[in-house]
């Protein structure tokens, strides 16, 4: 923290100490995230490496148990240890609690973090809550926070019933166990965490509609909805904004176009699509799509063409909605960089999307976190490949899969060794963790420039 001393003279000399806090600031936001989650990591390993989280009764491996809950605090999915054979409940329910906190808590996280620690909320950290989750205004942050938070849980209690009768009544399951499935799988789902306890994960209602849809529309519910239902209601009283139909159009475009593409390449895959009939594969495509934040899978991913695991991992990158559970680089992120590039090829100095201008600053932010994930990309998937010898596109494949906190696997995640395991643990807590301080960064105060230097031309292409 810098100090300055200025002299006034106003009958006498007076010396006022001015400090500068932006940069303690950012460092203190930083830290608060960081101890407010990693908490919850230290414990969820402690709980999950003990004998009583087990099903064999026998303590798990340290590091294997901190792989699952770092997978489930950044609601990924990735596993070391099959969900279902090798947890106990006990385990399971630490499972669950992780991904709540990595869900819900990253939803209202800023607030919960500030109110951990017993922080009241000022001027800037308002302002902060409004730059990551696209509060209408100041004022409205913490009603929209506490929103989020009504809104996460009701719909989660909504798809918990739903399943627990399709699970009970549909398909005859024993009430206890269809209550732990439909309560689990629901919160899993909304939170955009791929974890099941099915132990072939989606595979069993491959061709039951009644499940796929459901878990889909929870899935979106909690990747894209949440986000864009909140700020339509805040916004009732005027026109939508330019955000809410950035990732309403986006997403219904990545859906749609990412439908096609996987219909195309695995209609008549006997390994993915064509385990079903006819009927039944619209449905399933609808699902393998509309999941691609959470990793939920009704398909062996092992025999997805590698024309698939391409698209689908640019896919896991794109992401969804800011403020959301979901990972990657997001919707909106994408879209601002989009609608930039083809304004630079009408030759317009300005973009203005459904009448809304864009300012130039958001587009270099868009292009800087764009550029930053794919650097990222590149170096996961680079020393991915130098611990391993798995085939390219798997590898491609899964660290798509970790850094977007997707949690879609090819079954390659346990077959890496230590150093491979450590590497996606890093890319999973970059995932989940990088757009927020990516946003503590941008927000921080820069220094006004006294002078400006000779601007000079650069020459491209």
């Amino acid at each position: 923290m810098v100090s300055r001393s200025f002299r006034r003279r106003l009958m006498g000399t007076q010396t006022i100490q001015l400090e500068s806090p932006e940069k303690r600031r950012v460092f203190n936001n930083f830290l608060r995230v960081g101890l407010g989650f990693g908490v919850f990591l230290v414990l969820g390993t402690i709980l999950l490496s003990i004998p009583l989280a087990s099903s064999s009764g026998e303590g798990t491996n340290v590091f294997d148990a901190f792989f699952t809950a770092v997978s489930a605090i950044c609601v990924t999915g990735l596993v070391v240890v099959d969900t279902q054979t090798h947890w106990s409940f006990f385990g399971e329910v630490v499972i669950l609690l992780l991904v709540l906190v990595g869900g819900l808590g990253y939803m209202i996280g800023i607030g919960l973090v500030l109110w951990i620690f017993g922080r009241s909320f000022g001027i800037r950290d308002r302002h902060l809550m409004r730059l990551y989750y696209g509060a209408p205004s100041l004022g409205e942050g913490l009603r929209f926070m506490r929103s989020l938070a009504i809104y996460a849980l009701g719909v989660q209690v909504l798809g918990t019933l739903v399943l627990l009768f399709v699970f009970s009544v549909v398909h005859g399951m024993p009430f206890n166990r269809a209550i732990w499935w439909a309560v689990f799988h629901a919160v899993s789902a909304f939170n955009c965490a791929g974890f099941n306890i099915t132990g072939h994960d989606m595979l069993l209602f491959a061709s039951k509609p009644e499940v796929l849809i459901t878990m889909g529309l929870l899935v979106f519910a909690g990747s894209v909805g949440s986000a864009a239902v909140i700020l339509s209601l805040f916004n009732r009283r005027i026109k939508m904004s330019l955000q809410v139909k950035l990732i309403l159009y986006s997403a219904v475009g990545l859906i749609t176009c990412a439908s096609l593409l996987f219909a195309l390449f695995e209609w008549n895959n006997p390994g993915t699509l064509a385990t079903v009939g006819v009927a039944d594969r619209p449905v399933l495509t609808f699902f393998q799509t509309v999941t691609w934040t959470s990793g939920f899978s009704a398909i062996n991913l092992n025999f997805l063409n590698d024309e698939t695991k391409l698209f689908s991992s640019v896919l896991m990158l794109i992401g969804g909605a800011a403020g959301t559970p979901a990972g990657g680089i997001k919707l909106a992120t994408v879209a601002v960089l989009l609608v930039g590039v083809v304004g630079f090829f009408r030759g317009q100095d300005e973009v203005a999307p459904f009448g809304r201008r864009i300012s130039k600053t958001a587009i270099r932010q868009a292009t800087a976190i764009t550029l930053i994930f794919l650097g990222l990309f590149f170096l996961v998937t680079f020393l991915l490949i130098l611990l391993s010898d798995f085939k390219f596109s798997n590898i491609l494949y899964e660290a798509a899969s970790a850094l977007g906190t997707v949690g879609w696997s090819t079954g390659i995640t346990s077959g890496f060794n230590s150093s491979g395991r450590v590497i996606l643990i890093a890319a999973m807590l970059l995932g989940r963790f990088l757009p927020i301080i990516l946003v503590l960064i941008m927000f921080r105060q820069h220094s006004r420039e006294t002078f400006r230097v000779q601007r000079d031309s650069i020459r491209l292409g």
